[in-house]
């Protein structure tokens, strides 16, 4: 039972600080404090170890002999590897999502698109972030495919960091907004060569922020 009990605790951490990098509250090269983190969740020091143990297995961290840890920095490599990942799988999600939308997908897309522009208006990034990943996660469901899911699964987590880092520039949002309701334009009219010419696109200037964002980089 205790070792169930420290599981779920371990987990709970984990999802916590997780949630905290993907969202932006903790920022690449910032340093996260075991300390802090003790004292706001009330724990003890093994479970937040192990919990950032976890997020450096899944790169989301580093831990430095001198430093302790802190919010993984990015090559540019890395983000052109990921951004040209996401290329390849959002055109098969695009080539399925004209084939198998619904009508009922296409009015979820249609409300999310709606309450993006409140969205903004408020100027809330962590509400902005899930906003903007509802626009893809609906086109995901939109496919009608278990093993796209199934497949893309492990990488959300990373798309969604990705997506916020873009986002934090300003007028990202805005644009990005922009973008998403030309796409919902071209999903309705069944253009798949334009659709997939505009995401090509759309990833391209989310890149392109990214490139630019100071201190995320090495």
């Amino acid at each position: 039972m205790e070792n169930i009990k420290r599981d779920i605790l371990r987990h709970k951490i984990y999802g916590l600080i997780k949630d905290k990098i993907i969202n932006l509250e903790l920022k690449p090269g910032q340093k996260i404090s075991e300390t802090e983190l003790i004292k706001s969740l009330k724990t003890s020091r093994t479970p937040v170890r192990e919990a950032l143990l976890m997020l450096e297995h899944e790169k989301l961290v580093v831990c430095h002999d001198s430093l302790g840890f802190m919010v993984r920095r990015l090559e540019m490599k890395d983000v052109e590897e990921y951004f040209a990942i996401r290329e390849v799988i959002e055109n098969f999600v695009l080539s399925l999502v004209i084939k198998n939308i619904s009508e009922d997908d296409i009015a979820a897309l249609r409300r999310n698109v709606e309450s993006g522009e409140e969205t903004i208006k408020e100027g809330d990034i962590r509400k902005i972030i899930k906003c903007e990943t509802e626009f893809h996660e609906i086109l995901y469901r939109a496919t009608k495919s278990d093993v796209l899911i199934e497949t893309i699964s492990p990488l959300i987590d990373k798309f969604q960091w990705f997506r916020g880092l873009a986002l934090s520039v300003p007028g990202a949002a805005s644009s990005s907004l922009s973008q998403h309701r030309k796409m919902l334009d071209l999903i309705e009219k069944k253009d798949l060569k334009g659709l997939k010419r505009y995401m090509k696109a759309h990833l391209k200037e989310a890149k392109g922020r990214i490139k630019y964002l100071p201190g995320i980089l090495l």
